[in-house]
């Protein structure tokens, strides 16, 4: 009578041989846990009649469940206890009748609990040995999972120390070419920056235990700290008696500031190997014809950008406007410009990208084409800016972004449109010496691959009132003790201070209080500027 049950049981999975084929075609095919989770309960339920189910995971470093797929109505932490071999186990539980632990290759386990059948009945051996050769496809599938996930990462992996690799060697090749100047250790400190994408970094020349000279990328910043930041990397070499020492700090990343890796390390290492070496080696008349070409071309393109920011404004009757762009290199990554549209409206422009030079002035050409692109035919102002964010995404590298404001004004009756994408607010300057903030908007262009909604606001600029838009060139200038200008002089301050005839006088006055509080500070940031006032 046994041998026959175990016959039955036999013939019965050879009938199922070809639904095991299938279930682990179907459970390969899965992109994520959740996925092969939820394809499992399908299994379950079309070949066990299994209505109910929860499926859990759990890796080697954590002692947490991760709930993958679930359909319970009641609590069942009391059934995840402990449990490192293969076992099924019956329950006495008012959800579920039986509890599947499955360790995986990687030590990792599956907590699978099944919950009651669709005709009632209770689990057959025949269910638990089918339940087994189930068990054994998700296995197999989730090996399958996870081999594909690391050949992902691989080949990301590769390809990202190919690209660091190539750029470590472009960057040899200008370091090869350095000479012993404060110059072009500026320029070293922004390939290297580059190369490890870290936020900011400093050279220190020392001549014993003095500091004889201090480098400073992208912008002057306060030292106190280096010792105390957990977000740097070092190294050093010494020549001539000198010892040169580099720091890196806040690797930059979507996710924010992280921690530098080893490959940083290897590379911020390498590079200084490299600097010596240019620095031994003497190639001093290879890199003054380099640095002249390169310089020729970076002014050539630099003129080509001059074109893109108006070198006058239109005229708009009832109204007086003025704008200024000074760029800190020869590219600049701020832009503003005031388009006449088809129907008598205005737009106004004000953006700045993240970084400087090359890269930044191509996502300023960039956003300039679109823009034009999309006034050729009716818009919606909310939805034009998502649209530009998703072609800045698109044109961009994950470490740039562009910050905006945009505003369309109708002459006639002063309205003004306005979508603030992650900009310094844009100010207007009441008749009655008020000031209202336009910050409405959203996040920066290019910082998120999703379509993000941008939210549009409206106001008024009635006759007296006048509008400031600027980027933090303005705000972030800093003096020789390393203080910001909003910091002294906040520019809702200034705006209500001074009261000047026309458009330019403000501009220039402007311009002249943030000189005179500068000083002799070199300029670390783009200055941009654009003033409208309604005649009264």
């Amino acid at each position: 009578m046994q041998d026959k049950s175990i016959q039955n049981i036999i013939d019965r999975l050879e009938l199922q041989s070809d639904a095991f084929q299938e279930t682990f075609d179907m459970l390969s095919r899965a992109k994520t846990l959740e996925e092969l989770a939820k394809k499992f309960f399908h299994v379950l339920r079309g070949s066990l009649l299994v209505v109910n189910a929860a499926i859990l995971f759990k890796n080697k470093e954590t002692e947490n469940w991760r709930m993958l797929f679930s359909k319970a109505k009641n609590s069942y932490g009391e059934l995840l206890g402990p449990q490192d071999e293969f076992a099924i186990l019956d329950l006495n539980h008012p959800e579920f009748q039986v509890s599947v632990n499955q360790p995986l290759i990687d030590n990792a386990i599956f907590r699978i609990l099944l919950g009651a059948k669709l005709d009632k009945s209770a689990y057959t051996e025949f269910d638990k040995i089918a339940l087994q050769f189930f068990l054994q496809q998700l296995g197999s599938a989730y090996q399958s999972f996870m081999s594909r996930k690391k050949e992902k990462q691989l080949v990301f992996s590769l390809n990202h120390r190919v690209l660091q690799l190539n750029s470590l060697i472009d960057t040899g090749i200008e370091v090869a070419r350095l000479q012993e100047d404060s110059q072009l250790f500026h320029l070293a400190l922004e390939r290297v920056l580059a190369l490890t994408n870290a936020s900011k970094g400093l050279l220190l020349v020392k001549n014993g235990r003095k500091v004889i000279e201090k480098i400073f990328f992208p912008f002057k910043f306060k030292t106190k700290s280096i010792s105390q930041s957990k977000f740097q990397i070092t190294t050093e070499f010494s020549f001539a008696e000198k010892k040169y020492c580099f720091y890196l700090y806040e690797k930059e990343s979507r996710a924010g500031i992280i921690s530098f890796d080893a490959t940083d390390q290897l590379l911020l290492d390498a590079f200084g190997r490299q600097v010596f070496a240019s620095m031994e080696n003497h190639y001093l008349h290879k890199q003054s014809l380099e640095k002249e070409r390169v310089e020729k071309e970076i002014s050539l393109a630099g003129d080509i950008q001059k074109k893109l920011i108006p070198e006058e404004l239109p005229k708009i009757a009832g109204y007086d406007q003025c704008g200024i762009n000074i760029p800190t290199k020869f590219i600049g990554g701020d832009f503003y410009d005031c388009i006449p549209l088809q129907d008598g409206r205005y737009m106004f422009i004000m953006a700045d990208v993240s970084g400087k030079g090359v890269a930044a002035g191509l996502l300023v050409s960039t956003l300039h084409a679109s823009v034009h692109a999309y006034l050729d035919h009716p818009f919606e102002l909310a939805a034009l800016v998502q649209n530009l964010n998703t072609i800045i995404w698109d044109s961009s590298t994950l470490d740039k972004y562009i910050t905006a404001f945009f505003a369309v004004i109708e002459p006639k009756t002063g309205v003004i449109e306005s979508v603030n994408a992650g900009h310094n607010p844009t100010y207007i300057l009441r008749k009655n010496n008020t000031v209202d903030e336009l910050s409405t908007g959203g996040i920066p262009l290019g910082m998120m691959q999703m379509a993000f909604p941008y939210e549009s606001s409206e106001s008024v600029l009635n006759p007296g009132d006048s509008i400031l838009f600027y980027t933090d060139g303005v705000t972030e200038a800093m003096n020789e003790e390393e203080e910001e200008y909003e910091d002294h002089r906040p520019l809702k301050d200034f705006l209500t201070s001074n009261s000047p005839p026309d458009a330019k006088s403000f501009i220039d006055v402007l311009m002249e209080d943030l000189h005179n509080f500068t000083g002799s500070t070199p300029q670390s940031d783009d200055i941009t500027a654009l003033y409208l006032s309604r005649e009264d």
